[in-house]
């Protein structure tokens, strides 16, 4: 990847999520709709190569919003809009769909006319050809409450980084089973587990999300309990009596609540606490 900086103004432009007004996620990084099309006849001059004026034209086929960037300095803008690339993989994480950034450029897309370049800053095909989210009224109340506390926890936690990497990368590996296998990195990393794997990380999972509700939190730790088997089974190569496809769906939803509500009480799970009878 690759980003560059110019100025104090910055452009991503996004492929996966939408959104209908512009969403303030965090200071100096604002998520917005892209109301207009890539005019490659008024902006071909600042496509460097054939090869990034061939990504060029597959990104805009499916441009969807755009994330705007704003710093003090150059400098500052240039770490910014690199650490702006965590907001797609976030996005990503916390709402079940692939997004990324694949152009940049110092205008937004309705002024591209007037801009002065246009940076690819992803050469891996990412996010292009994946059904488009679009962010409802609930999801930007969210957004509002807790999305500053999930950004936090992934500038200041491993852990989390990684379980959200985990969450917003596996659908870029075609085999379902190494799909389980990233997913559930990402699960256990939350909650440390070294011994009765199958058995703590089920019951940590069902305290962690059901605590309040006993005849849940059982049903839960159940079924975690079987999908843990299904991805040991898809881990070490054996035969799948289950659906490896529904398997990997339910396991990205499974991590993607417990990425959710991680955000929600800005923390990890305290596992010394997640003690419960099922």
């Amino acid at each position: 990847m690759g980003i560059v900086g110019i100025g104090t103004e910055t452009y991503l432009y996004v492929n996966g999520i939408s959104c209908n007004r512009e969403i303030n996620l965090r200071e100096n990084v604002i998520l917005m709709p892209a109301k207009s099309e890539l005019q490659f006849d008024k902006v071909s001059k600042l496509i460097k190569s054939d090869i990034d004026y061939s990504i060029a034209v597959l990104s805009a086929a499916t441009l969807s919003s755009q994330l705007k960037i704003t710093a003090s300095d150059t400098e500052q803008l240039v770490v910014s809009a690199w650490n702006a690339q965590w907001d797609c993989l976030l996005l990503g994480a916390l709402f079940n769909c692939e997004v990324m950034c694949n152009l940049q450029s110092d205008k937004s897309i309705s002024e591209l006319e007037s801009a002065s370049y246009i940076n690819i800053t992803n050469y891996a095909f990412h996010a292009l050809l994946s059904q488009n989210y679009t962010i409802s009224e609930s999801d930007e109340e969210w957004i509002e409450k807790y999305y500053e506390s999930a950004m936090r926890l992934i500038t200041t936690n491993d852990i989390y980084r990684m379980a959200v990497h985990a969450m917003s990368s596996y659908r870029w590996h075609s085999m379902p089973r190494v799909q389980l296998a990233i997913l559930w990195s990402g699960i256990e990393s939350l909650f440390n587990v070294s011994t009765e794997v199958s058995f703590r990380v089920s019951l940590y999972i069902a305290h962690f999300l059901s605590r309040h509700n006993e005849q849940e939190a059982s049903k839960l730790f159940e079924r975690v309990k079987k999908l843990y088997n299904l991805r040991s089974s898809a881990v070490h190569g054996n035969k799948m009596k289950d659906d490896v496809f529904s398997s990997v769906e339910e396991s990205a939803l499974l991590l993607n609540r417990l990425i959710v509500r991680c955000a929600e009480i800005a923390s990890l799970p305290d596992v010394e606490n997640l003690i419960f009878n099922v």
